[in-house]
């Protein structure tokens, strides 16, 4: 049974999977680190727009050694 990317709807197999955030939500699944990364964008976007607080204490809590992939995710966001 394939389950779908949940940034570009393909079809896959196997992938990169995310763990959920909240008890109702689900595992999310990616075909590539690409799509993974996109997603992420799109929520850090949005958590830029709607709370300017919150993603100011992401950009502070991402330049630890522990959240490095996220540093990197909104290093390129920046660009």
């Amino acid at each position: 049974m394939a389950e779908t990317c949940k940034t570009c709807k393909k079809e896959v197999e196997s992938g990169i999977f995310l763990s959920p955030q909240f008890s109702d939500e689900k595992v999310l699944l990616f075909c590539s680190d690409k799509c993974k990364d996109e997603y992420i964008k799109v929520k850090i976007e949005r958590i830029k727009v709607e709370y300017p607080k919150y993603y100011n204490k992401l950009i502070k809590s991402s330049k630890s050694e522990k959240n490095e992939d996220l540093f990197e995710v909104l290093q390129k966001d920046r660009k």
